[in-house]
């Protein structure tokens, strides 16, 4: 009877040893990698380095003063309104630092008109701003966090400006119209939302210095030299395709 219950007793014991071995074993397991095309998505899915292509809207508010040395008199005309236009550009990368080179050219309706006559007709005499256009050729650099981008940019800024000046008593228009070149610095985030998409906010400020704009006489009526001063901020949104 003693030696039955032994033999029993050592088969339970090398069961249970046999059932811990097994679990030990089992505790031991290496998780199992993603497959290799997994990992690769997940990494293109990261990179910003290819070219890219985009759209892009929003709000250009400008500060444009003019100015007569003859008489020391100045007013600020200063223009408002929509832009639009579209963007193509190349980035490498290095880790998560991001640079690359973009250009840029937008259709820009931003104007604005103010009069400067004496009371009390003060529209017999007027003044006009506009800008009708502007590009960039921008050098930019960002700090990647997996699907956001924070970058800084600057160059150069290049816009079609056209400044006019009204006499409504004879009816006369004076019109000064050249493409002013300036520098141009901007910040903004890019959000990854696809492999290949991407959506843009962003600001920048251009300052295209000052031009001298010489008179004119039309007909019987002389408009002055004077000096035009012109620098914009640009609130923009887009969105962009890489490829």
């Amino acid at each position: 009877m003693i030696a039955r219950f032994g033999l029993r007793l050592a088969a339970v014991s090398i069961g249970s040893a046999m059932s811990a071995g097994h679990v030990a074993a089992a505790d031991l397991r290496l998780p199992v990698s993603p497959p290799p095309q997994a990992q690769a998505a997940s990494a293109a899915l990261l990179s910003w380095a290819e070219p890219y292509f985009g759209v892009q809207a929003g709000y250009l508010s400008g500060r444009s003063e003019v100015s007569f040395p003859t008489t020391g008199e100045f007013h600020f005309v200063d223009p408002k309104g929509a832009t639009a236009g579209a963007t193509a550009g190349f980035a490498a990368q290095w880790g998560r630092i991001v640079a690359g080179i973009e250009g840029d050219v937008n259709f820009v309706d931003a104007r604005a008109t103010i009069d400067t006559g004496f009371a009390p007709t003060p529209a017999v005499t007027q003044l006009q701003s506009a800008v009708n256009w502007n590009s960039h050729l921008r050098g930019r650099i960002g700090y990647a966090f997996d699907r956001t981008l924070l970058f800084a940019s600057g160059g150069l800024a290049i816009a079609g400006v056209e400044s006019k000046a009204f006499d409504n008593a004879s009816g006369t228009v004076a019109n000064w119209s050249d493409t002013r070149i300036g520098w141009s610095i901007g910040a903004g985030a890019e959000f990854r939302f696809a492999r290949p998409a991407s959506l843009r906010l962003e600001y920048l400020y251009d300052n295209y210095g000052s031009k001298t704009l010489g008179a004119q006489t039309v007909g019987a009526t002389a408009f002055g030299e004077r000096e035009s001063r012109l620098d914009t901020h640009t609130v923009r949104a887009g969105v962009y395709w890489r490829f």
